[in-house]
């Protein structure tokens, strides 16, 4: 058995009543549509490529070029954007596949606040990173696949992003858990609170919990329970802690380091 295989999740959380199962069922069913769409959808965007390069190499003036330039970008993106809905719905009803080896963790974060450097930028948000030293030889070691734990770590700062208002600010921090010596990664927003009750619906599909949806980004709709999902994927946790509307609230990602790597 894979480690994937070990630590999906179940269909169903324990002691859950009739209506809760027919719920989490008809989500099951809602994710497993999502990802067959847009596993459809690739056939006519290889089409819309096939179809550019052809304008290209008969535009011997280069009259079209901008036009045939737009056209492939809006189509790279829009690839990028199937193949992310294809690994969030996937990922929700545990059959992501990932392939977990030994790594650093901070490059992994970097990367995924480093992916949405655009997005802080539109919404003038600042995001202060920094970790713990680690004075083992181990340092942050932890099992992954970290181009999907990086996939995971991006649909929480945009989250983060998208939940602060204005001339913000986000943080995030790396340190060791006291209790158990894993790695903990807080993304923190100063007042980014929420009344108790939105935190039931905080990890289900297509609930942003007021955000402003206008965006159309896949992330609001995904995101968070596909990040749970992966996480949970590589033996860890994602937890919120949150204080209020107002007060600040924090995305809690808890990681086991790789053996040897405590300290």
């Amino acid at each position: 058995m894979t480690d994937a295989e070990q630590m999906r999740p179940g269909p169903f959380r324990a002691q859950e009543s009739p209506e809760q199962q027919e719920t989490r069922e008809i989500d099951r069913w809602m994710y497993q549509f999502t990802a067959q769409l847009a596993h459809d959808m690739r056939a006519p965007m290889g089409a819309i490529f096939m179809w550019a390069h052809v304008l290209r190499a008969t535009d011997g003036g280069g009259e079209n070029r901008a036009a045939i330039d737009a056209i492939e970008a809006s189509a790279r993106h829009q690839s990028r954007m199937l193949a992310d809905v294809v690994d969030m719905a996937r990922a929700l009803v545990g059959r992501l596949p990932v392939d977990r080896v030994p790594a650093q963790l901070p490059p992994v974060v970097s990367a995924a606040i480093e992916e949405k450097s655009k997005d802080a930028a539109i919404r003038r948000v600042t995001v202060e990173w920094s970790e713990d030293q680690a004075g083992d030889l181990g340092g942050w070691m932890v099992k992954m696949d970290a181009k999907r734990l990086q996939q995971a770590l991006s649909c929480l700062v945009l989250h983060a992003l998208a939940s602060t208002q204005g001339s913000g600010r986000v943080t995030v921090r790396l340190a060791r858990r006291p209790a158990t010596r894993d790695a903990e990664l807080r993304i923190s927003l100063p007042a980014g609170g929420m009344e108790p009750a939105a935190l039931e619906d905080v990890f289900q599909a297509y609930h942003a919990g007021g955000l402003d949806l206008t965006a159309a980004r896949p992330d609001f709709g995904m995101g968070l329970p596909f990040a749970r999902a992966v996480v949970r994927l590589h033996g860890g946790t994602l937890e919120v802690e949150n204080q209020g509307p107002g007060g600040p609230l924090e995305f809690v990602v808890q990681l086991p380091l790789a053996e040897g790597a405590a300290g």
